[in-house]
């Protein structure tokens, strides 16, 4: 028999549920099933006292489950049961500190329909206000400087509300209950128009949306300050603009975002599958890599790639911007910064940064508190792949196994995330970019010390790649300083990203294909096959050595690489056609300033200098990228033989039989897009039946893939294709990059395996 005797319950809710109307959503409940109490936020999350009995404690906690708002994330709910307490009604009450710091942040995210509706209701007294929110959508972890979730803690401190807003932000059945970014043209912030001196133009938001219009129609690039921090717009049709935008911002290659005003447009222009189509509009409106299948675009944009990366208006002033020019306009809306330095956030550095860049400023007086770029997402087989995990799921935690440890991981240098953990939450930062910048290593630092103080972490334990030279690990170093320390191979962490996210605990064959990672010899790794788990690693498999001459050049002037290549396939006597070059064969015969490696990224680059495809690169990845894009164009399907060796105990691709491979096609007279696929093909199959032999070996059967080689879409595909045609199990990163972003997380999986 249930027991009906009343008592009074507190039920702790934690995850992600302050700044999502978690308490109006609570009070509405509590109200409509007739129970007494209070809700609160506190540094834990959300506390609620009721009086009743435990039956009807145990509705209330399931309706809690299934009810909840959309924004939330419920990570677990507990009760404890005390003697009788009485209330006279249900109420909010105000936040408290409690002894334990341990609630979640929302992410930022995009306006929803009913602030949409009201941006655009002429009788609504929001009517073009371009900080329009409520509590089911806009900026969180962008304006955040504290918990609890209270707006004297968000970059909304300073604006006080007006009467209106206040009634609002004080009615429990009021969409904007608590919305703590809640505001109005009366009582918040604002937009300016200002040159490049600063100056203010116009503060009214129709005269501003009006002249960069008429400025975007001109020509002009314009600065808009966004969620995360600002964008570099301009007319992405025009050949003009996106030239001076690439020369101004010193990015010959790296293609540009663009965004178009609704998914029917970007159906117009690119082709988009239902599940490109539901990630477009997705309430974390990425941007999403597309083929451009109508070419109105200039062509440098995406110069030599038939990709986009497009998004959708995601706050206010770009609806406002959109809805007032024509409908098939498509904005350039790339990150506002030199190329490889950080995204410019605050106004003070905004004029020395980009005055150069931009024409025009949009700026506004609410702070971003914590910069963000946007996320980047492609879709491969239906599922959801992230190049750039950042706005719209920063900082949503991993959930891992409990420790009772505090750990800090720095992640590798390039394409940089970090995290830091505790108990059973990981939370790994959004995109930093790359380390070698002063101005990328200043951010890097001013977001630790933001993720120690919100998510109060003190870290015991330090970790950080083994490669000695890593500004990351040299940070990691100074910061943990006389604390416990772990260095973690490269490419283990990059297969240990995967195993936590699948909370993965036996071994599995781990393949880490990327461009560069110190290994265990000294040499430079990067085409891996390991038998591994989360504590450790079993090299047993990888491609065979070459030189890379010149060091670091070689990464830039890749046709050092493919010379190699070709010196290591056809002997001494080979020569470069352009004499100048001829000084590289002397450091490969006498093995000077010429490292070792293995990296399947650097292979791409060699054969795509082989192909005349690249020479020379501006961005990481180019040569890769062009690579693939000639592969795409292929017609006839050829796959060419790859000797694999066991030496050692280790399993040996020999990377001279993709290069005699490639040329012996060419020398049959196949066309450069027939032999880009052919090499394609080539390194899937061998590198499946590597696998196998591994397989038969060892008797594991999962299969985990990591590492930035696998953006590349065909090959990607190609790989998933062969492995189940094997009948192996494919373990893919879900929530984190399968480049280096992914790092931090596989670094602080290790570690607490390793603390053990």
């Amino acid at each position: 028999m249930k027991d009906r005797k009343l008592k009074y319950f507190e039920i702790r809710v934690e995850g992600i549920v302050q700044g999502v109307g978690f308490r109006p959503f609570i009070f509405r409940l509590a109200k409509k099933s007739g129970l007494k109490g209070f809700v609160r936020n506190d540094t834990e999350g959300v506390l609620v006292g009721i009086s009743c009995n435990k039956e009807q404690v145990e509705n209330f906690i399931k309706k809690i489950y299934s009810d909840s708002p959309p924004l939330s994330l419920i990570k677990n709910i507990s009760f404890k049961e005390f003697s009788h307490r009485s209330f006279k009604d249900f109420k909010v009450v105000k936040s408290e500190l409690t002894l334990k710091k341990d609630t979640f942040i929302p992410p930022d995210t995009a306006l929803c329909e009913n602030c949409r509706s009201e941006l655009f209701d002429m009788d609504n007294r929001r009517f073009h206000y371009p900080f329009t929110t409520c509590t089911h959508c806009g900026p969180r972890f962008s304006i955040i400087t504290d918990i609890p979730y209270d707006r004297e803690k968000t970059a909304m401190s300073p604006f006080l509300l007006c009467k209106d807003c206040r009634t609002e932000y004080e009615d429990p059945f009021n969409r904007r209950f608590h919305t703590e970014p809640t505001s109005c043209p009366v009582c918040g912030p604002k937009y300016f128009l200002k040159n490049k001196k600063g100056e203010i133009i116009s503060d009214k938001i129709d005269e501003i949306i009006s002249k960069t219009i008429e400025e975007i129609k001109k020509g002009s690039i314009i600065a808009i300050k966004g969620v995360g921090g600002f964008h570099l717009s301009g007319d992405a049709k025009s050949d003009e603009v996106v030239k001076k935008l690439r020369k101004r911002k010193k990015r010959p290659f790296k293609p540009f975002a663009v965004m178009v005003e609704s998914k029917a447009i970007a159906e117009k222009i690119f082709q988009l599958s239902e599940k490109e189509s539901s990630l477009l509009e997705s309430k974390e409106r990425p941007i999403v890599i597309l083929k451009d299948k109508t070419r109105i675009m200039s062509e440098d944009i995406a110069p030599g790639l038939t990709f986009t990366g497009v998004m959708l208006p995601y706050s206010p002033f770009q609806m406002l911007l959109f809805n007032k020019m024509k409908k098939d306009t498509i904005l350039i809306m790339t990150s506002g910064n030199i190329s490889d330095e950080p995204i410019i956030f605050k106004e003070e550095s905004l004029f020395d940064e980009l005055g150069d860049i931009a024409d025009l400023f949009i700026t506004s007086n609410r702070d971003i508190i914590q910069q963000s770029d946007d996320s980047v997402m492609f879709i491969i087989k239906d599922t959801p792949v992230f190049i750039r995990r950042s706005r719209g799921f920063v900082p949503v935690p991993f959930f891992s196994k409990k420790t009772d440890k505090r750990f800090f991981a720095a992640g590798a240098d390039l394409k940089n995330s970090f995290a830091l953990a505790k108990e059973d939450k990981i939370f790994l930062s959004q995109y930093i970019g790359d380390l070698e910048s002063p101005l990328t290593e200043a951010v890097f630092m001013r977001s630790v010390s933001h993720f120690k103080k919100i998510f109060d972490i003190e870290p015991e334990i330090y970790v950080s790649d083994m490669h000695p030279g890593y500004f990351s690990s040299k940070i990691a170093d100074r910061l943990g300083k006389d604390k416990k320390s772990f260095k973690i191979q490269h490419h283990h962490a990059h297969i240990a990203s995967v195993l936590e996210e699948h909370s993965e605990e036996s071994h599995v064959i781990g393949v880490a294909f990327d461009g560069t990672g110190y290994g265990l010899d000294g040499n430079i790794w990067g085409g891996e096959f390991f038998v591994a788990d989360k504590f450790e690693f079993k090299r047993v498999g990888h491609f065979s050595y070459f030189k890379l001459p010149g060091g670091e050049a070689a990464i830039k002037e890749v046709w050092r690489i493919g010379a190699s290549l070709m010196f290591e396939a056809y002997g001494k006597d080979y020569n470069l056609k352009n004499n100048e070059r001829n000084f590289v064969l002397e450091l490969l015969k006498n093995s000077i300033n010429s490292p070792l490696c293995c990296s399947v990224g650097r292979l791409f680059d060699g054969i795509s200098s082989i192909l005349g495809i690249s020479d020379i690169i501006s961005a990481e990845a180019e040569a890769a990228q062009l690579l693939e894009e000639s592969a795409l164009l292929a017609k006839i399907k050829r796959v060419f033989p790859v000797n694999i060796k066991k030496t050692d105990d280790k399993y040996i691709l020999n990377t001279t039989d993709f290069v005699l491979g490639v040329t012996n096609l060419i020398n049959e007279g196949l066309g450069r897009s027939d032999v880009s696929l052919a090499f394609h093909l080539s390194l899937v199959r061998s590198s499946v039946e590597l696998i196998e032999k591994i397989r038969e070996e060892s008797g594991i059967n999962k299969v985990a893939l990591s590492g930035g080689v696998f953006q590349n879409r065909l090959l990607l595909s190609d790989f998933i294709e062969e492995l189940e045609k094997a009948r192996f199990e494919i373990l893919l990163p879900k929530n984190v990059p399968f480049n280096d972003g992914c790092i931090a997380l596989g670094q602080i999986a290790i570690a607490k395996e390793l603390i053990k």
